[in-house]
């Protein structure tokens, strides 16, 4: 039988880990511990296989992504031998002006080597059996990819939506997966939806296709609430980037259309710049009732989750469906994109709508407004239940299982 080690002092999230306990019965061996280097080499005997973590998404990105991608790495330590960046392996996180000389360097090896053999790749500086497993495709370009190796995948967006991003980040990606296609690396998806979207447009023999859903982040810890200066109840809320994924220029153009600001009511947005930040602040100038707030602080977006009416959110593209179980929290019902990710999240709880027309998402708007308090109860119930489903524990376990039978 294979061997299970269990080392003491294991934080209640990770001793309670279901679905690996489950499996333990069946023989899977797993390294659950903390507060323990893994590097140890008592620890590497009793490891079934060695991983390095891919971690340079963290250099460019502070969305969602990373923040789930974050706890795989902190929270499943004991897995990983190394954690990489680029071409650096590190004790510690980047942070600062070290992490944003990091970021501009790597992107600049990407945009002018990309897929170029001529320059050598980094490789994992321990034996060469060691599993690489990448948290966002665009890496494999200049890294050493094999095919033990396992890639996760939010989105396809650049490959099934490339109107929404730069030509030069659709060529990256488009490089990138053709690599992944090639090789057949083990796949991990947030969603059935993103699963089918990635069957839909890269071919190839991959050793595993598994979705991992996403977590529901727990709402913002009770505290000081601040109103953020010139926004008056009542008001319809999103918490987005400003992508043009995230649907903003339609969104405002549906408020617009709806009445709702003759009816006293007004829109508000916030979240951190993006490609159509300089388009949606423009239109939102223009249109009356509309605010766009940028970057808040805790207290103020606790104001705004606490006072909204509803929450508003049709996007175009996303990986999982997260911000309307999460707005559920603050007892808001929210207006998502009908098919894909986001009702695969939301379920029943949420109004869908077209995020492609403009009418029906003035539709759900007004629908959000007058719904009756019983139907929203309602629907809060669903969403809470649906997000209850979805725990940071069941996540990390499923992350830990799959770590485990590699």
């Amino acid at each position: 039988m294979r061997e299970v080690l269990l080392v003491t002092g294991v934080p209640p999230t990770l001793a309670s880990l279901s679905p690996l306990g489950a499996k333990l019965g069946l023989g899977m061996r797993a390294v659950i511990c903390a507060g323990l280097d893994v590097r140890n080499p008592r620890v590497n005997r009793m490891a079934k296989q060695a991983f390095v973590a891919d971690f340079s998404l963290s250099l460019i990105n502070r969305s969602g992504a990373y923040y789930v991608c974050r706890d795989v790495v902190d929270r499943l330590a004991p897995f990983f031998l190394a954690i990489r960046y680029w071409r650096l392996f590190l004790e510690r996180e980047p942070r600062g002006l070290k992490r944003k000389l990091l970021g501009r360097a790597m992107l600049f090896e990407l945009n002018h080597l990309r897929s170029a053999e001529a320059f050598p790749r980094s490789r994992a500086p321990m034996k060469s059996g060691a599993i690489t497993l990448f948290f966002d495709p665009l890496y494999v370009l200049r890294t050493s990819l094999q095919r033990e190796d396992v890639v996760l995948c939010h989105d396809v967006g650049p490959l099934t939506h490339p109107e929404l991003f730069d030509s030069g980040t659709v060529e990256l990606y488009r490089l990138a997966y053709a690599r992944i296609g090639a090789v057949g690396p083990g796949m991990v998806f947030v969603s059935q939806a993103s699963r089918s979207a990635f069957r839909s447009v890269v071919a190839g023999n991959f050793r595993f296709q598994q979705v991992i859903p996403l977590y529901v982040r727990a709402p913002l810890a009770g505290g000081e609430v601040e109103a953020p200066a010139g926004i008056r109840t009542p008001f319809l809320l999103t918490v987005a980037g400003l992508e043009r994924r995230k649907n903003h220029r339609r969104i405002i153009a549906a408020f617009a259309a709806s009445g709702l600001r003759e009816r006293g009511y007004s829109y508000v947005f916030c979240g951190p710049r993006g490609n159509s930040a300089a388009e949606v602040a423009a239109l939102a100038m223009c249109t009356p009732a509309v605010h766009a707030l940028g970057y808040l602080t805790d207290p103020q977006l606790r104001w705004l989750y606490r006072h909204a009416s509803g929450f508003i959110l049709p996007s175009l593209l996303e990986g999982f469906g997260l911000p309307a179980l999460e707005a559920a929290q603050h007892e808001l019902v929210s207006v998502v994109s009908a098919g894909g990710a986001q009702e695969e999240a939301a379920g029943k709880g949420a109004i869908l709508v077209d995020p492609a027309a403009t009418a029906d998402i003035a539709r759900g708007m007004r629908q959000l407004v007058e719904m009756p308090r019983c139907e929203r109860h309602e629907r809060v119930a669903l969403l809470r239940a649906q997000a209850a489903t979805l725990s940071q524990d069941r996540y990390l376990a499923e992350w830990a299982d799959l770590l485990a039978g590699q």
